[in-house]
């Protein structure tokens, strides 16, 4: 799973990396310490009613409530979906359809306990990394604005991650985005499925090493202890 990540890329870097034609508003500033229902930044393709697609950077809650939940937001925890049954189940398989996107990470954190201690690891590429994402629009009340939020794809874990944890997130290669996004390709289990395959190798060269207690945030976080 990924309880805890970082983007130190600003957004002007986002922008250029994901070629971003609209940024949204309200978009949160990098942070090295991003935890579940905190504002992160998510890559989407929109289409409006020309079918012109248009590629967006938003502002979303890490943590999707489907847009049928009504009043609070569940109490079990959505900001992790495992890829292996998403398109079934009644969280994810709507966004599964047409509402998925990327989630830019430098890199995430696992907890390895070592000695008895919980140690964080962090785990991350010497290039900008892009988690396969679901979104959904909510609101708790007919009267209440929209919300968006997002949750990110999880997968069995590669080899050389194993020892840290038996899941990891599903970074995506760049030849996989414009697939991924693409909201005129209706999705199925089998284009999750071709997802985490394609994240094997990409997950499998990830780096690690472990860090200091995550408390506060800033650069120093992801320096090697």
């Amino acid at each position: 799973m990924c309880g805890g990540y970082a983007l130190a890329e600003p957004t002007e870097v986002l922008e250029d990396v994901f070629n971003v034609e609209l940024v949204g508003e309200n978009l949160p500033a990098p942070s090295w310490n991003i935890r579940p229902t905190n504002q992160v930044p998510i890559v989407v393709d929109s289409q409006d009613e020309n079918g012109t697609i248009q590629r967006r950077l938003e502002s979303a809650r890490w943590s999707l409530i489907p847009s049928w939940v009504k009043g609070e937001p569940p109490k079990f925890s959505t900001f992790n979906a495992r890829s292996e049954d998403a398109a079934s189940k009644a969280s994810w398989r709507d966004a599964v359809k047409s509402k998925r996107c990327l989630v830019p990470a430098s890199g995430y954190y696992e907890w390895v306990v070592e000695d008895g201690v919980k140690v964080p690891h962090y785990i991350h590429d010497d290039k900008l990394i892009a988690f396969a994402g679901l979104y959904s629009w909510w609101r708790a009340q007919p009267e209440d604005p929209w919300m968006l939020t997002a949750t990110i794809l999880t997968m069995a874990t590669v080899e050389p991650l194993a020892y840290i944890h038996d899941r990891n997130p599903v970074p995506l290669p760049e030849g996989m985005w414009e697939q991924w996004l693409d909201p005129t390709v209706v999705g199925t289990q089998e284009l999750v499925d071709a997802a985490v395959a394609a994240a094997i190798p990409v997950a499998s060269a990830l780096q690690e090493h472990p860090v200091n207690p995550i408390r506060g945030n800033g650069p120093e976080l992801i320096l090697p202890r």
